[in-house]
C-alpha cells in the first residue's frame, strides 16, 4: 500500500466514497491514514489528535486491512477505552470496509479469561452442589445449561447476571488452569477464543487486556514475536488514548483489605453460594482424605482468629477516618506513623496469624490423599492460599513505612453493601517508566489517537505522563481538528457574573446552580446532559429540580438509578429527557441529533484535592520547584472539559449549547488556556439573567 492507495480510498470521489452514506471528503481524514500508513511503513510512534467528526477509525483501519490482506501474520492490535467503541468498529466501520475492499480478514474480539466459564471448574461445582445444580431455576442449574448451548462461554452472552461468587468458582483462572491435561480441554472455551485469536489479523481489546498482556511480557522477557496473553503482534493502534495513563495506574495499583482477605477464606471455609442455596465448604469436601485430622481443628481455631484481626484493623481505621470526616487520605512518610499507630500492633499479629493458617492449609493439603478426580480441589485449595499470601503482602509493605519507595500510599473507605471497609492501596506514582519499558519501545508501529490529545502544548503534558517519547524511534505528533461548524451550530455560554465558588460559599453555589439549570433546562425543553464533579452536588442539584422539572413532562434521570448502557439507552430515546451525571459520563456518551442539545458543566473538572495519587504527583511536582497546577492540574482539568464539551457535536447537523456555569473560565486567567483549547464556536457575551433568551433564540 503506497500514498496512491490512500488517496484513490479517501478521497473526494474514492472507494469510499460509493459505499459510505452520505459520505463527505475530508480532507484531515485522509492525511490521518497517511500518517497511520507512515507509522506502519517504519517503525515509529504516532501520537494523532483527531477532532470529532474526522472518522479517525476508519483511518486507521484502512492501513491495518491493506496490510492483513498483504500478509494475514501481519497482525494489528486495536485497543479502546469503551465497549461502545468496540461494538461500532465491529458492527459497523469494519462491515462497510470488508465490503468496499470485496474481500475480508479474521477479526477477533479479545476479552480477559474471567469472563469465561471453566467447563472442568463448573462440572465440579456442580459435583459438590449436586442438589442445587439439579435445580434449573438456581443459579448454577442455569449457567450449566448456558454453558452446553452456548458456542463462546462469555459472561456477557449469558441472559442474566450471574452471582459474583457463583461467577468466581466456575470461570477460567490461569491459576486453576490444567492445560492440555484438562479432560474438558478440546472444549475448553478460553481456549477456543485463543485459537481464534491466532488466526486473527486485527484483533480488538480494551486498554486493561493491552496493558496486562504487555506487563506479562516485561516480567516474563517475552518479546512480541512471541504468544503471551495476546498472541504475537506488531502493529498497535490505541484509540481514546487519553485514558492510557488512567488505567494503567488502575492496573499496577495493589490492594488489602478485610473484604479481599475475607473473599479468599470464604473459598476455603465459607459456604459456597450457589444461587439457589448453600453447599459445602471446600475443607469439609477434603477432610475425608486428610491423614491429619487434628489440623483441621488448628486451622478452623486460625480462621476465627485472622478474621477477629482484620475486623479489628478494619473497624479501628474507618472509625478514625470518619472521625476526621474524610473517606480517604494519602500517608507519607510524615504522616503514616500517626496514622497507622492505632493499628500497628493488631496489624503485626494479623500477619503474623495469617502466616501461621497459610502454613497450616499448605500442610493439610499436603496430607490429602485423593483420586485424580478430586486433584482439582487439592488445586484449588493451593491456589487460595497463595492468593491469600500475595494479599498479605500488600499489608505487610504498606506497614513498612521504612521501606516505602515513592509508590502512592493511600487509604480508602469503600462500601460492600452495608458494610464499610477501610482499603489500603499501593499505586504507582508514575507509569511511564512502565509503559516505556514495557510497551512502546518494543511494538514497531504505535498509532495512538483521540479527540483530546493536544492543549496546545505539543502533546506534552498527555505524552509525558505515558512514557513518550522513547529514544529508539520517531515520535509523531499531529493534530487535526473536527470538521464540524461549531461557529454556526454550537454556541458556548460563560456567564462573566455568575458567583464564585469557594469552600466558603458551597451552598450558595448549589442554589445558584438549581436555578440557571432550571431555567437553562426549561429553556431548552430537555434534551439536556447536566455532567457535575461531585456527586453529592449532583445529587442535592437533581432531588431538588427533579420534581418542577418533571412538572413540565421533562423525563429526569440519573447517573446510577440504573446501568450506564441502560441509562444511556433510555436518555437517547426520549428526546426531551435530562440526565444528571458525574465523572464518567464525561466521554463516552454519543447522542447524536437533538437528544442532545444543551450540554450544562456545573464546575470546571478540576481533580478534588484530597485524591491521594493526583496529590501524590503534584506534591512531587512541586518538589522539583516546577508548578503542580500548570503542570497537572489546569492540563488535566482542561483535557476533561474538553472531553465533557466534545458530547454536544456528534455529527454534522446536531446544533446546541454548552453551557459552563462556573465563572473561573472567564475571570481567572488560566481561563483563557481552557478555553483556547476548545473548538471556535459561536461566543457571546453572557450574564446570568440573559442565558434563558439566549438559549430560546439559538434553538429556536
Amino acid at each position: 500500500m503506497d500514498r496512491d492507495d490512500v488517496v484513490g480510498i479517501f478521497d473526494e470521489n474514492g472507494l469510499l466514497s460509493n459505499f459510505v452514506e452520505n459520505f463527505e471528503f475530508r480532507e484531515d481524514q485522509m492525511n490521518m491514514a497517511l500518517d497511520v500508513l507512515s507509522a506502519y511503513q517504519r517503525p515509529s510512534v504516532v501520537a494523532i489528535e483527531a477532532g470529532t467528526g474526522i472518522g479517525k477509525s476508519f483511518s486507521y483501519l484502512v492501513p491495518a486491512l491493506e496490510f492483513a490482506f498483504a500478509d494475514s501474520e501481519d497482525r494489528t492490535v486495536i485497543a479502546t477505552s469503551t465497549i461502545n467503541l468496540q461494538k461500532q468498529l465491529l458492527e459497523k466501520d469494519l462491515p462497510v470496509l470488508f465490503e468496499m475492499f470485496g474481500k475480508r480478514c479474521n477479526v477477533a474480539i479479545a476479552v480477559g479469561r474471567s469472563n469465561y466459564i471453566c467447563l472442568r471448574r463448573l462440572e465440579e461445582e456442580v459435583r459438590a452442589t449436586a442438589l442445587f445444580a439439579e435445580d434449573e431455576q438456581s443459579e448454577l442449574g442455569k449457567l450449566r445449561a448456558f454453558a452446553h448451548e452456548s458456542s463462546t462461554g462469555l459472561r456477557s452472552d449469558y441472559s442474566g447476571r450471574p452471582d459474583a461468587a457463583v461467577w468466581a468458582s466456575i470461570c477460567s483462572d490461569s491459576d486453576f488452569c490444567q492445560g492440555g491435561k484438562c479432560p474438558f480441554f478440546s472444549k475448553c472455551f478460553y481456549f477456543k477464543s485463543k485459537r481464534t485469536l491466532s488466526d486473527a489479523s486485527i484483533i480488538i481489546c480494551n486498554h486493561h487486556l493491552l496493558f496486562v498482556d504487555s506487563n506479562s511480557r516485561y516480567e516474563s522477557s517475552l518479546d512480541y514475536s512471541e504468544d503471551c496473553i495476546l498472541p504475537p503482534f506488531s502493529r498497535l493502534v490505541i484509540d481514546e488514548a487519553h485514558n492510557i495513563e488512567r488505567h494503567a495506574t488502575d492496573l499496577f495499583t495493589s490492594e488489602f483489605s478485610a473484604w479481599i482477605l475475607s473473599r479468599q477464606m470464604n473459598f476455603i471455609h465459607g459456604y459456597r453460594s450457589t444461587g439457589g442455596g448453600r453447599t459445602v465448604k471446600l475443607l469439609d469436601e477434603l477432610l475425608p482424605y486428610c491423614s491429619d485430622k487434628e489440623l483441621y481443628e488448628k486451622i478452623l481455631d486460625f480462621f476465627t482468629v485472622v478474621i477477629s484481626n482484620a475486623d479489628t484493623v478494619n473497624m479501628a481505621l474507618v472509625n478514625r477516618l470518619e472521625y476526621a470526616k474524610i473517606t480517604r487520605i494519602l500517608l507519607t512518610r510524615s504522616n503514616a506513623s500517626k496514622v497507622l499507630s492505632d493499628i500497628e500492633s493488631v496489624a503485626t499479629m494479623l500477619l503474623d496469624n495469617i502466616r501461621r493458617l497459610t502454613g497450616l492449609l499448605s500442610s493439610f493439603a499436603l496430607k490429602v490423599m485423593t483420586d485424580e478426580q478430586m486433584k482439582g480441589r487439592v488445586d484449588e485449595l493451593n491456589v487460595h492460599i497463595r492468593r491469600i499470601t500475595d494479599i498479605a503482602a500488600v499489608l505487610e509493605s504498606f506497614m513498612n513505612v521504612a521501606k516505602w519507595t515513592e509508590d502512592v500510599h493511600f487509604l480508602e473507605i469503600e462500601k460492600r453493601g452495608n458494610v464499610k471497609f477501610a482499603v489500603f492501596k499501593i499505586a504507582p506514582l508514575e507509569v511511564s517508566g512502565i509503559l516505556n519499558n514495557a510497551l512502546f519501545s518494543k511494538i514497531d508501529s504505535v498509532v495512538c489517537t483521540s479527540a483530546t490529545l493536544d492543549l496546545n502544548d505539543g502533546f506534552s503534558y498527555w505524552s509525558t505522563s505515558i512514557g513518550l517519547p522513547v529514544t529508539e524511534k520517531p515520535f509523531i505528533r499531529k493534530t487535526y481538528r473536527s470538521p464540524f461548524d461549531y461557529k454556526n451550530r454550537l454556541m458556548l455560554l460563560t456567564p462573566y457574573d455568575a458567583p464564585d465558588f469557594n469552600k466558603d460559599n458551597q451552598q450558595e453555589y448549589a442554589d445558584y446552580l438549581c436555578t440557571q439549570i432550571y431555567s437553562a433546562v426549561s429553556s431548552s425543553g430537555g434534551g439536556s446532559l447536566i455532567l457535575f464533579t461531585s456527586i453529592k452536588l449532583m445529587d442535592y442539584v437533581y432531588s431538588n429540580l427533579c420534581p418542577s422539572l418533571s412538572a413540565l413532562d421533562l423525563t429526569c434521570m440519573k447517573q446510577g438509578d440504573m446501568d450506564r448502557f441502560a441509562l444511556l439507552e433510555k436518555f437517547k430515546e426520549d428526546t426531551d429527557s435530562v440526565l444528571f451525571a458525574t465523572d464518567s459520563f464525561w466521554e463516552g456518551v454519543d447522542a447524536p441529533g437533538n437528544t442532545l442539545r444543551l450540554v450544562i458543566i456545573t464546575k470546571l473538572p478540576f481533580r478534588m484535592p484530597d485524591e491521594p495519587i493526583y496529590r501524590a504527583r503534584y506534591s512531587k511536582l512541586e518538589t522539583e520547584g516546577r508548578s503542580g497546577f500548570y503542570c497537572l492540574s489546569l492540563p488535566d482539568a482542561t483535557m476533561r472539559l474538553k472531553q465533557g464539551f466534545g458530547r454536544l457535536m456528534r455529527h454534522t447537523t446536531d446544533k446546541g449549547i454548552v453551557l459552563i456555569l462556573d465563572s473561573r473560565i472567564v475571570k481567572k486567567s488560566y481561563g483563557a488556556i481552557m478555553l483556547n483549547s476548545l473548538p471556535e464556536s459561536y461566543y457571546p457575551e453572557t450574564s446570568v439573567n440573559s442565558v434563558a433568551t439566549k438559549i430560546e433564540s439559538f434553538l429556536f
